[in-house]
């Protein structure tokens, strides 16, 4: 599988104005917006140019795709016109790009003084609402929600190195970005076939420059443009619908999801088993889930906020049971010096779940306020400084401390300095499971102490069973979020050798509670440390790696072995947590010391298993000798209609649940993918099957 290089640095867009207080860019020697009536400019060009809000009404989804975000105007225009529509769609998704995002604290000084201009006074709660979730500039795709029903997916960096990757159906096009003859890289015949490798059929496209080349080049991409009458700051613009005179892609946008209340939808066979269980809702909208961790708990919350009602199944007695069951469990992004694929899932996960963990009723069930990664030694140390510097982070994401700097963070004394993150942290995962179990609200019936002994695929519904034979529901969708039970359900339609799940035995320490009363945040190294989690409790530290380990006993062995490594981690200690008498680490004291062993499952490459699972009699048939898929990509796999996995998190749940989550939801939906297509395969079920029928 091609693994593509990291993504560019960003530079952010510094503020500057021209003398009459317009938004000027100097990147790009240009103005954000007309000098006045910006408002009544974005909804004649964009919105009135693809016949919106009139086209969206009705719909259960509409994709808006943009080329240029600059301070989001006609964002803001769009999300207004949509929460002032009775008709609007249950969904709007608007998706961009933007190469100089501006910094938080930069877009609200910029666009808090254009609300005082005429009409722009209603936008002001909208952009109050947009610059509180606004992203770090941070390289990558980030998935905003200002307002339930209201997505935005704005991808900071090159339009050429976001969005060919993006997996996107658009209805309508906004073609913005300063003018042709300062940006010429936003107007060129490759931006215009990129959009219309997106365009659903009869999408629309709109834009206010009508000069030159570009009508021709949008018409050889397949749009049909005219000419419509401008305003005041543009004598002439250009709209457009997406009707191409032959077939021109390989592979088809995601479609819009076919629902009861769609015209033509297909009607749902009435299931009529004796032994399942009624059910009263229309199953058309049911999802199953198989698992209530953190893989389960988060599938089930981004469904039901599409609308779905779930049935979500949990072998134990409450959620959160199994790894998922630790105390405390610490958070942050992994870097790399080429961001890998590693680097972006983690940096994409980690950001898309705080964002995410800070709407919870309740809050945070834990602490985002400071984590350490402390280098082991001087040549690590150096590393870690050069690998920030290269990347060009914001100090808000990572920044470089020295050993005095992360000293004073940590409360303790370090040896060697490290990588900072100002949100990174800790979290009970369990209680981050109810958390989000709980906000699913009424649409989710979950049942604890139910085993899924397998799944079946019936006249087009996916049917839960247990042990003796009965169904326990049956839905249009099925999703298996069971860790490393899930190679066992989905073994029936993908081998298992195509599901190389391992088990990975954790034992965690349980310190004494008055030890390190000074530590205030997690530090991490050679295992970790986090500081008390719970009112009286003891810091926690681990965690042992076991491989083809299956016991389940707390063993004084690898207590010792996490004080070792705590040791190191924190040298002052070293004296107090060692095996020598009097130590923490002796047999004798830490056969007295609490601790808990859970097992993680991952696969061999370390990466998750999110996504739909692969049809193999379709491939079988489709491709008996294996020749057409020997050279081929995973987008060619034929796939299973209605069953999905988000599983193999191994020790980076809380990075990785909410993102896959996200994904699978946006599969299911037919919305807009919120990580590249690059990164999608990097974790999909099918990438084992594919490497298989390559080298056969």
């Amino acid at each position: 599988m091609k693994r593509r290089a990291g993504l560019r640095p960003i530079v952010p867009a510094e503020p500057a104005q021209t003398d009459d207080g317009t938004p000027y860019s100097t990147e790009f020697d240009d103005v954000y917006h007309p000098v006045d009536g910006a408002l009544a400019h974005a909804r004649h060009v964009f919105l009135d140019g693809n016949g919106l809000p009139q086209r969206w009404q009705g719909r259960d989804q509409f994709v808006i795709v943009e080329t240029g975000f600059g301070l989001g105007l006609n964002f803001l225009a769009t999300w207004a016109a949509w929460r002032d529509d009775p008709q609007r769609p249950k969904r709007l998704h608007f998706v961009s790009v933007e190469k100089f995002p501006f910094r938080p604290r930069d877009l609200r000084q910029t666009l808090t003084p254009l609300l005082v201009q005429p009409g722009m006074t209603e936008l002001a709660p909208l952009v109050q609402r947009l610059c509180d979730i606004w992203p770090l500039p941070v390289a990558g795709w980030h998935r905003l929600e200002p307002a339930p029903g209201v997505v935005l997916s704005i991808g900071f960096g090159d339009f050429s190195d976001l969005m060919p990757d993006l997996r996107v159906g658009a209805d309508a096009f906004f073609l913005d970005g300063f003018a042709p003859a300062k940006n010429p890289d936003l107007w060129t015949p490759v931006v215009f076939k990129t959009l219309g490798k997106m365009a659903r059929e009869g999408a629309t496209l709109a834009t206010y420059t009508s000069a030159g080349q570009i009508p021709r080049d949008l018409e050889a991409a397949g749009f049909q443009m005219t000419c419509r009458e401008g305003n005041e700051h543009a004598r002439e613009t250009l709209a457009g619908v997406y009707a191409p005179p032959y077939r021109m892609r390989r592979y088809d946008p995601p479609g819009a999801p076919i629902t009861p209340n769609t015209p033509n939808a297909p009607a749902w066979r009435e299931l009529r088993t004796a032994d399942a269980e009624p059910d009263t809702a229309d199953s058309a909208d049911t999802a199953i889930i198989i698992g209530a961790g953190m893989a389960g708990a988060a599938m089930a919350l981004r469904l039901v906020a599409r609308g779905w009602r779930v049935k979500l199944f949990e072998r134990a007695e409450a959620p959160g049971s199994a790894a998922s069951g630790n105390p405390a469990g610490v958070f942050h992004p992994q870097l790399s010096a080429d961001d890998n694929v590693l680097s972006r899932l983690t940096r994409a996960g980690f950001l898309y779940a705080l964002s995410q963990w800070r709407t919870l009723p309740g809050g945070l069930p834990g602490r985002a306020d400071g984590l350490l990664q402390v280098a082991s030694d001087e040549d690590e140390a150096h590393g870690l400084a050069q690998l920030v510097a290269a990347h060009g982070y914001p100090e808000e994401y990572v920044k470089w401390v020295d050993a005095a700097q992360a000293s004073a963070l940590a409360g303790e004394t370090l040896a060697y300095g490290g990588l900072w993150f100002p949100e990174g942290g800790w979290l009970a995962p369990a209680m981050l499971c109810r958390a989000e179990l709980v906000a699913a609200g009424p649409s989710l019936d979950a049942r604890y102490g139910v085993s899924v002994e397998r799944l079946e695929h019936r006249d087009g519904r996916w049917l839960a069973i247990d042990e003796t034979g009965r169904v326990l529901a049956d839905a249009a969708v099925a999703v298996v979020t069971a860790a490393d039970e899930s190679q066992r359900l989905l073994g029936p339609y993908l081998a298992p050798e195509f599901i190389p799940v391992q088990r990975v035995r954790g034992q965690l320490t349980f310190l004494p509670p008055d030890s390190l009363p000074d530590l205030r945040i997690p530090v991490c190294g050679e295992g970790y440390v986090a500081p008390s989690p719970l009112g009286g409790a003891g810091p926690i530290t681990g965690a042992t790696y076991g491989f083809d380990d299956p016991a389940t006993d707390v063993r004084v062995g690898d207590h010792q072995a996490n004080l070792r490594r705590l040791a190191t981690l924190l040298p002052d200690h070293a004296e107090a947590f060692g095996d020598g008498e009097g130590g923490l680490g002796s047999a004798s004291a830490a056969a007295e010391l609490g601790g808990r062993t859970a097992f993680r499952a991952l696969v061999t490459d370390r990466l998750p298993m999110a996504g739909q699972l692969p049809d193999m009699p379709a491939i079988a048939s489709s491709d008996p000798q294996g020749r057409r898929l020997a050279g081929g990509h995973l987008r060619d796999l034929p796939r299973l209609p209605g069953l999905y996995a988000s599983f193999a998190f191994g020790s980076r749940g809380l990075v990785f649940a909410a993102l896959c989550a996200e994904l699978v939801a946006s599969q299911i939906d037919g919305e807009p993918w919120p990580v590249g297509s690059d990164l999608a395969d990097a974790i999909d079920p099918a990438r084992f099957l594919l490497q298989a029928l390559r080298k056969a």
